[in-house]
């Protein structure tokens, strides 16, 4: 099987080689960064440099497609390719100084900002500002008199109030939006999981943990989302670790047994089990460390493979490809699931991942 999966992965690298230079979406989830970080895991998996070359040159045309109308998202705009940039130096596959490569990006996410008071667009995007700050203060030196680091726990600070506002409050008219669906609220609760570790405004935030349990009972367990259950669930169990006030514990120990979802698939997978697959791929991604020491979703991965290597399917797949579905909740995402299954290199780098941004 393993030599099926390398072939298959050889020819999906060839498929994205073909068509990814010629779409204009430089973001991470849907756009050029992230098949670049697929490009640059999988040269090191095959040991072959032209994939890291082409990963570069992807990302010499992200940087020349960057101007004033590109969104500041995290799926296809400037937070999402700034955390890219980030990971890809964390973990070596690039040598640069980000506070020197991402100045620009840095203040144009700021800009935004204070002039948008939209945080999510949709009540779905994830939440771009919490997950790219929290990636530009981890890993570096963190000195308190150092302006700096000032400047970047100041970020912090103003998005925790903001998530009061959306969680506390349910501010959504603020926001434009209805209400948060799962992959906004588990983005917001890595990011306060996050800042608690950082120790940033502890006091804001042990108070916005009192309404996290409520939050999930009214809102969250309604989610038919399994993968997106599945995150959360890990979330929860790592926010009881933290949580300090006894009550609030106790509620979400109390949760843990609801957010159910279906662990194991069937023994019989069809597309909907490869969705979900290519979406733990780049779960497993973005909110490493949570679930860099587990298995996300339990796939029966042969069976799962026997439906992404077969002819007809995969024909059938090159069929629909579009620009919506070469990044990394497509093809790119497929493609690094396969990586994150077989390849002991990713797990070095999930490990390597969680020690590097450690501070």
């Amino acid at each position: 099987m393993e030599k099926r999966i390398n072939i298959r992965l050889s020819r999906i690298a060839n498929v994205l080689m073909l068509n990814a230079g010629f779409f204009d979406n430089p973001g991470l989830l849907n756009g050029k960064m992230g098949i670049a970080i697929f490009f640059y895991h999988y040269s090191r998996y095959s040991k072959n440099k032209l994939y890291e070359d082409y990963a570069g040159e992807l990302l010499d045309e992200i940087y020349e497609e960057i101007n004033t109308s590109t969104p500041v998202n995290f799926e296809n705009g400037l937070t999402g390719i700034g955390w890219g940039i980030e990971y890809l130096v964390k973990n070596g596959f690039v040598q640069a100084d980000t506070d020197e490569a991402l100045a620009e990006i840095d203040n144009a996410v700021y800009k935004h900002r204070i002039n948008s008071p939209v945080l999510i667009n949709t009540g779905n995007d994830l939440f771009g500002y919490g997950l790219y700050h929290i990636a530009r203060i981890l890993g570096h030196e963190i000195d308190d008199n150092d302006l700096n680091t000032l400047i970047k726990k100041y970020h912090l600070i103003f998005l925790a109030d903001e998530c009061e506002r959306l969680l506390e409050h349910k501010s959504y008219s603020r926001f434009n939006i209805e209400k948060l669906t799962i992959n906004s609220f588990n983005s917001i609760l890595w990011f306060l999981l996050e800042i608690q570790k950082l120790n940033v405004f502890p006091f804001k935030v042990e108070k916005i943990f009192k309404t996290i349990p409520e939050y999930i009972e009214k809102e969250m367990l309604k989610s038919c989302d399994n993968t997106g259950r599945a995150l959360l669930l890990r979330l929860v169990e790592s926010s009881i670790e933290t949580v300090k006030d006894n009550t609030v514990r106790d509620l979400l120990k109390s949760i843990t047994g609801k957010i159910d979802y279906d662990e194991v698939h069937n023994n019989q997978p069809d597309e909907t089990d490869v969705l979900d697959f290519i979406k733990d791929s780049w779960q497993k991604l973005v909110y490493a460390p949570y679930l860099a020491n587990t298995t996300g979703m339990k796939f029966h991965y042969k069976e799962i493979f026997s439906i992404i290597d077969n002819e007809y399917n995969w024909n059938k797949r090159l069929e629909n490809l579009t620009s919506e579905n070469l990044g990394l909740t497509g093809l790119s995402g497929l493609a690094l699931g396969l990586l994150w299954a077989q390849s002991s290199e990713t797990k070095q780098t999930y490990k390597a991942n969680h020690t590097v941004i450690q501070t």
